[in-house]
């Protein structure tokens, strides 16, 4: 049985690389993860055996597989992502330090001294 993380990851490399799969292997992955059809099922829908579904299911596996080892694109899409989420954090810190800044006297510069080190942490993940 599948994990969940299994069918993210078999999901996210489909999005991508379906495209480059064959139309039967389109056509039974589309069946099995989007319908939620089980292999027995699928094999009685097309007429073969279970075990040839299976086959044409780990085959179209290995070639999305196959295709990320060499374009990298799930793996990079996550690190943009992340990137994106630390700009957004970055923003939002340096934001609320412009507003704590706003005021002429600051009587209590530890909460400004706290969002120093938030943003010195951010800037060491990134290193």
């Amino acid at each position: 049985m599948e994990s969940l993380e299994d069918k993210y990851t078999v999901s996210s490399l489909l999005d991508l690389y379906g495209g480059l799969l064959t139309k039967r292997q389109r056509t039974f992955f589309d069946l099995h993860y989007n319908e939620d059809l089980s292999y027995g099922e699928i094999a009685e829908m097309e007429q073969i055996s279970r075990q040839a579904v299976h086959d044409t299911i780990q085959q179209g596996k290995k070639a999305l597989i196959r295709f990320e080892n060499v374009l990298h694109l799930v793996e990079n899409g996550r690190r943009h992502h992340s990137e994106w989420e630390n700009r957004q954090l970055f923003r939002k810190l340096i934001a609320e330090m412009a507003r704590l800044l706003h005021d002429d006297i600051i009587y209590d510069t530890s909460p400004l001294r706290r969002k120093v080190e938030q943003l010195a942490s951010l800037v060491e993940r990134e290193d």
